[in-house]
């Protein structure tokens, strides 16, 4: 089983950046932004002759696009053997252990805890947290409590 919080350490290591965009980009992943005629398909991974391809439904908001974007980077980076997932009904509950995986890579790469106290990180609450980091709460589950 791969341990999903040293491989994300080791990417922020190796590249100085836990932005997900900027690491696709070091990992020679190309995104693309498109409107998706289905508002159920927030976005999927696909590795095709031999190219990454992170594929974003450009209709969503910002805030949505940098989560899928980061869930899709766990699938690029965890699951290269598999050609590719799909984000249906994107609500970062548990769907299998692909799933399951990606999410936790989105929270770790998302959610630096040294940019809080511990102090603060044992007293707030999930809502507080998911606010202070500025990620849903499902993310602050994944990071902290799974």
């Amino acid at each position: 089983m791969i341990n999903i919080r040293v491989r994300v350490n080791h990417l922020v290591k190796k590249y100085g950046t836990r932005d997900p965009e900027k690491l696709a980009k070091e990992l020679n992943i190309i995104i693309k932004k498109v409107p998706f005629k289905s508002q159920k398909t927030k976005g999927f991974f696909k590795k095709q002759f031999g190219k990454k391809f992170i594929v974003i439904n450009s209709n969503l908001s910002e805030f949505l696009q940098k989560i899928v974007l980061a869930h899709e980077l766990g699938h690029a980076t965890l699951h290269i053997s598999k050609s590719s997932y799909y984000i249906h009904e994107f609500t970062l509950f548990p769907r299998g252990k692909y799933e399951n995986a990606a999410n936790k890579f989105a929270a770790e790469i998302l959610i630096n805890e040294n940019d809080i106290d511990m102090y603060s990180l044992r007293t707030m609450s999930i809502n507080e947290l998911s606010c202070y980091f500025g990620v849903p709460e499902r993310l602050i589950m994944y990071k902290f409590f799974e």
